[in-house]
């Protein structure tokens, strides 16, 4: 029962994850002293958060061993769906950078950098969570090896990743017929669910 509740709590934290990183260096920074020491900052945080998100999904990974099929698909499914108004706001920020590049030369390369490294590192991060609910299919018999490894690495495709895990959800839906021949068909469903 612990599992399942660290399990939630991960899955919370990844569905927040970049926004709580976007408020963690844009809030502050509102607040700077005349010496912009945060500033400074941004770079070690940066690189302290991208360290705890891949720590924390690899935990993911491994604390979700026991838990059902269902549950790690939908968990994936949801968190993909929630970071979509986030690469939203980085392709807007992108966008505005071309524009302010005419009065500020060189910042549409950096942000552009900025936006790309903040992209990849949450496609990795949310990947693990898909690469979970496509090992738990795998063990369930839900998906072919084949399947697992094709559907393991469209989860860290940019844009197929929601894909897959909307189709990963509904595979983990399907009920499986356990125990009967082919003409032996009950008059009712007959199932489990991994």
């Amino acid at each position: 029962m612990k599992a399942k509740h660290s399990v939630t709590a991960l899955t919370v934290f990844e569905a927040a994850q970049p926004y709580l990183f976007w408020l963690l260096v844009m809030l502050p920074e509102m607040n700077l002293d005349e010496d912009g020491k945060f500033l400074d900052a941004i770079p070690w945080v940066s690189v302290c958060w991208v360290i705890t998100t891949v720590i924390v999904g690899g935990i993911y990974v491994w604390l979700s061993r026991d838990c059902a099929f269902r549950t790690i698909a939908r968990n994936a499914m949801i968190i993909k769906l929630v970071h979509i108004p986030y690469y939203l706001l980085v392709f807007a920020l992108a966008a505005v950078s071309i524009v302010l590049s005419l009065k500020i030369p060189f910042i549409t390369l950096t942000v552009w950098g900025f936006c790309f490294i903040a992209d990849a590192t949450l496609i990795v991060t949310s990947g693990l969570y898909e690469l979970a609910a496509v090992i738990a299919g795998v063990r369930c018999k839900r998906m072919t090896g084949g399947q697992g490894v094709a559907f393991a690495i469209a989860g860290f495709l940019f844009c197929v990743d929601v894909v897959i895990a909307v189709v990963t959800y509904v595979k983990s839906r399907e009920v499986v017929t356990v125990g009967l021949r082919p003409g032996s068909w009950p008059s009712e469903p007959v199932g489990r669910w991994c």
